[in-house]
């Protein structure tokens, strides 16, 4: 469907950053207004109900949580999505699974996201772990490339797969398709993850054909526009048991005398934690009723935010690119991309000094090294393009 002024659902933010202009919707997407309602929602049922609070969660807001993000990626078993107030808290718990193994060999790439490279270089200091780095730098310009280092790899029984649906530091995205041909050239018996942080309720995915395979973990931070604390990991049907376990995980047997026995369910909730602050279900919850009830899916939010990148790349000021010698590293037709454009300085210190002459003029994106990220959202239209690339043109020579 075609977006009418979805800028509408944002007027508390907008408000907040008045007269500046936020492109960091990959960093932290704005909340729409529903938002605030829904953590008052929250607020008012711990007081009515305070410790009952729980059955509410665990029988409404969780369901529906997990129905939603269902709907977004096309799945057919809501209970096998597991919550944690962060990703890196499911990854933590999948990597408890092989605790106790004597060796432990895990497959990703070069480009992922800071959590998991600091995770990853943590554990190949442990003697039996040995971590294989698929080259991702060239992702952009080589992508069958790419699939075929990595489909070699995949060739040789790793016991963890894991990599980016969309790459943090460029933008790049695997395809539905991609993904779907890695998973086939791995063996059965390989565990495959895949972060959807950059991803998930942004570019259009549809897991049918990989559910009951793969592990997929995203949250409401950026695009899913929950904010913090919604953290979610899709798990395969399996009988998974955790070694990093939480009374979560048994919620359904605490009235029954503690054995010394470790059970646990059979669906996702086996990789469910302890207690959090379940607000930030409330939020997600109240973001996607609002979505549903206007017609608006994945497939329509996309196509908004492409169409601002074609603005923005339309009426981008050159002389702005070459006086700060930036190279775009996407290709412009946007086949594929995520919701960010990135742009490489030539050094640490021309991206420093170009990020902070776009701060002091009120241009709000942001850097990772030498890389200039401009994020596009739905609170976001066509003039604060035009906007943004009359104030570049200022800002240039």
């Amino acid at each position: 469907m075609t977006l009418t002024n979805p800028k509408r659902f944002y007027s508390r933010f907008l408000k907040g950053h008045a007269g500046k202009l936020h492109f960091r919707a990959h960093s932290h997407h704005f909340w729409p207004d529903v938002s605030r309602e829904a953590q008052i929602a929250y607020w008012d049922d711990c007081a009515v109900l305070g410790d009952e609070k729980w059955d509410r969660i665990f029988s409404e807001t969780i369901p529906r949580t997990q129905n939603h993000i269902a709907k977004i990626l096309g799945l057919k078993e809501p209970r096998q999505i597991a919550l944690a107030p962060n990703t890196h808290e499911l990854a933590a718990r999948l990597l408890s699974l092989f605790l106790g193994r004597k060796s432990l060999r895990i497959l990703t790439t070069t480009n992922e996201f800071h959590s998991w490279r600091r995770q990853f270089l943590r554990l190949m200091e442990i003697p039996g772990i040995t971590i294989r780095q698929v080259d991702a730098a060239d992702f952009l310009r080589d992508r069958a490339a790419f699939l075929n280092d990595m489909k070699s790899e995949l060739a040789k029984s790793y016991d963890l797969v894991f990599l980016s649906q969309v790459f943090f530091d460029s933008g790049a995205a695997l395809m539905d398709g991609d993904i779907e041909s890695l998973v086939a050239a791995a063996p059965d018996s390989t565990l495959f993850a895949v972060d959807g942080y950059h991803g998930f309720a942004a570019i259009p995915c549809n897991l049918a054909r990989l559910e009951g395979r793969i592990f997929y973990l995203g949250g409401g931070y950026k695009y899913g526009q929950g904010g913090e604390g919604v953290g979610f990991m899709v798990v395969p049907k399996g009988n998974w048991r955790p070694a990093d376990t939480g009374w979560y995980a048994e919620v359904a047997q605490l009235s029954r005398p503690a054995g010394e026995a470790v059970g646990y369910p059979d669906d996702g909730m086996a990789f469910m934690g302890s207690t959090q602050d379940p607000s930030g279900f409330y939020r997600f919850n109240a973001v996607w009723d609002l979505f549903d009830a206007e017609g608006i899916d994945i497939r329509g939010i996309h196509s908004y935010v492409v169409g601002l990148q074609k603005a923005f790349l339309d009426n981008l000021p050159q002389r702005f690119m070459q006086d700060w010698s930036l190279t775009p590293l996407f290709d412009p037709v946007l086949d594929w991309h995520g919701h960010f454009l990135t742009f490489e300085a030539a050094s640490l210190e021309i991206a420093e000094k170009c990020l902070q002459i776009l701060n002091d003029n009120d241009i709000l994106i942001d850097r990772r090294g030498t890389r200039l990220r401009f994020g596009f959202g739905l609170y976001q239209d066509e003039t604060d393009v035009i906007e943004l690339c009359r104030r570049l043109e200022e800002l240039a020579g």
